[in-house]
């Protein structure tokens, strides 16, 4: 081990004495406030968990690949099965599987103990859930590449009539901290594909692509050209890497490392150790630091005015004009406050217009189309085709405003962070992913069928002979006024004509009745998806507003109070006779050592260095 990396593991070891350290500061300086932040950062430490979400259209041999990864049969994977709810996967020493339920009412979930036997079957309908809803699948299995803290996450496959799961789908893309993207090598990207593509970077950006199933396509390599040059023609930065489930299963059997490295698995799993868990932890390091740079900043504050005050006789013949500028900067941090809820409410308000004006600017042009489809024919036969689309087109509508949002709101998480400045110190705003995700439609959503307005044979019969019946006679009833017979070859023609229209009239009647109730039945599903996406998106961002109004308000009121305690010690030290300054002063000179210390131990908090094994999961040494 070098001499870097034992010094990131010994400065990682340090963090919660650091977090410790500091309570016991707080706690002697009455700041309850950097207390409630200091158990913050004592949670946030302890979740080491990173997620990776792996999605993609159906049948692209997503769920082979994970169980591939881990060598072990945990998701759902065959020609005939598909995985049809979420599955976490993390290791446990303990094997073990649980259903999470939705209790009714939605408010509270429960988790349903599963054995591990029925992993390989129908979780959305299994009969351990009674009936309630399943959220998602919870996994713990013994594996080497889970134990550092990975966290496996597969997905139901989108695409499909009505795009059932892909609202699904990016909201775990949105709570992700990496994303793999399954595609096989059997064919370029789709236009469906792509645009999914593109939807989960905008959510996501540490992402790959697999190229899946590359052993059973000889023209693999040039799918993955093709596939770059989409990619690079869409502006989109995405790295693509062929790999191989089921050579991947060969290697482990035969134990044969270079059957391993053909697989391609070692390089998607490099992919995970140098760019998914190094990154994460980084930035999760430079967080805490930053945060208990801030709690230290706010301590020292305090003490070193009042050391300043103690020891310097000039700043003591002088007070009266520190305290005066330390108010005018008290003053000052309120007015930024205000500054920076104005920036705050006026951006919710503005976007939570322009998210509800894109998803009905999205979703009048899907209407638009339904209107000029069904100008003319007839509904029925065109029905099925109809509403496939009709769904698909909702979901997509519905899951780019998603991202749009999200996107959004993240640009509005910066904007407030730059109109927030107190006392020097860089507040970073807080991860918004779990702030913004939920469920965007439904499930239980569906286009309603169309009444049955077809006449049968005889009712078509006696429409005609009604209507031929009515003009035979009253054309005959003339006839006989100029002395010809009532029935003749006109009549009769006349009656056959007339009961021909009748039919005509009668069907054009059906026909437009059944545009109108198919019309009314597709703008009804549109209106009640649009208003529930209405609904979650304003609280969506209500809880986004909330999020960033507590985060700045805290820290605003840290940097507030810790102006004021400065202030208060000040001109306490002013008035101590000469011992008991003296004696103060050491007693503030060892907590600023204290200080100095903790600060030089946050510095040194560097780049983590991997948690998976580098021999790539659970092959064997020889095959890493």
């Amino acid at each position: 081990m070098s001499v870097q990396q034992r010094d990131g593991r010994d400065a990682v070891a340090a963090v919660p004495a650091l977090i410790e350290q500091l309570a016991r500061l707080a706690r002697s300086a009455d700041r309850a406030d950097l207390l409630g932040t200091l158990d913050a950062v004592r949670r946030r430490s302890a979740d080491a968990s990173v997620r990776v979400a792996f999605v993609g259209l159906r049948q692209q041999g997503k769920s082979q690949l994970i169980n591939a990864l881990l060598g072990k049969q945990v998701c759902v994977a065959g020609d005939r099965r598909a995985t049809s709810v979420v599955t976490v996967v993390r290791h446990r020493d303990e094997p073990a599987a649980h259903l999470v339920v939705e209790k009714p009412g939605g408010a509270t979930s429960a988790a349903v103990p599963l054995p591990p036997g029925e992993l390989q079957t129908d979780l959305a309908t299994s009969p351990r859930a009674r009936g309630w809803r399943v959220l998602h699948t919870e996994v713990g299995v013994d594996s080497a590449m889970l134990a550092g803290g990975l966290a496996i996450v597969d997905t139901p496959g989108v695409g499909g009539p009505g795009q059932r799961h892909v609202a699904r789908v990016l909201n775990e893309v949105a709570l992700a901290d990496a994303v793999v993207i399954v595609s096989d090598a059997s064919q370029e990207f789709t236009a469906p594909e792509f645009r999914f593509v593109r939807q989960v970077l905008g959510l996501c950006p540490t992402a790959v692509i697999a190229a899946t199933k590359v052993d059973l396509y000889p023209e693999w390599r040039r799918i993955a050209d093709a596939n770059r040059r989409h990619l690079a023609g869409g502006g989109v930065s995405c790295r693509i890497i062929p790999v191989s489930a089921a050579l991947r299963g060969h290697a482990m059997r035969l134990r044969d490392k270079e059957l391993n490295a053909e697989s391609g698995c070692p390089e998607l799993l490099r992919f995970l150790r140098t760019e998914v868990l190094v990154d994460v932890e980084t930035k999760r390091r430079v967080r805490t630091a930053r945060d208990l740079e801030s709690v230290a900043h706010h301590l020292a504050v305090p003490f070193e005015a009042e050391m300043k005050s103690l020891r310097d006789t000039e700043f003591r013949r002088c007070v009266a004009d520190e305290l005066k500028a330390r108010k005018e900067r008290s003053d000052e941090q309120v007015k930024s406050a205000k500054s920076w809820q104005q920036v705050l409410n006026d951006g919710v308000a503005d976007l939570n217009s322009e998210i509800d004006h894109d998803l009905r600017e999205r979703l009048r042009i899907i209407n638009k189309h339904i209107e000029s489809e069904l100008a003319d024919g007839d509904p029925d036969k065109k029905w099925p085709l109809l509403t496939g689309w009709v769904q698909e087109q909702v979901s997509v509508a519905v899951s780019d405003n998603f991202v749009w949002a999200f996107q959004s709101a993240q640009v509005l998480a910066e904007r407030v962070a730059a109109s927030f400045g107190v006392d020097g110190v860089r507040t970073d705003f807080p991860a918004l992913d779990a702030v913004c995700a939920g469920d965007l439609v439904d499930s239980g959503l569906r286009i309603g069928e169309l009444s049955d307005t077809k006449a049968s044979l005889a009712d078509k019969g006696l429409t005609a002979v009604r209507g031929g019946y009515s003009g035979a006679m009253m054309i005959g009833m003339g006839a006989t006024m100029i002395g010809a017979a009532m029935m003749n070859p006109i009549t009769i023609g006349a009656g056959v004509v007339l009961g021909v229209k009748a039919y005509q009239q009668d069907r054009a009647g059906r026909i437009a009745r059944r545009r109108g109730e198919a019309q009314a039945t597709l703008r009804k599903y549109i209106d009640d998806v649009s208003f529930q996406v209405h609904k979650l998106s304003r609280d969506r961002l209500r809880n986004v507003q909330r999020e960033l109004r507590d985060h700045f308000k805290e820290s605003a009121d840290q940097a507030l109070a810790s102006l004021q305690s400065s202030m208060k010690a000040a001109q306490e030290a002013v008035g101590m006779e000469f011992a008991e300054r003296e004696k103060r002063a050491a007693e503030i000179e060892k907590k600023l050592a204290v200080l100095t210390k903790i600060r030089e131990g946050i510095t040194r908090l560097p780049a983590p260095r991997s948690r998976i094994a580098d021999r790539g999961g659970q092959v064997p040494a020889h095959l890493g």
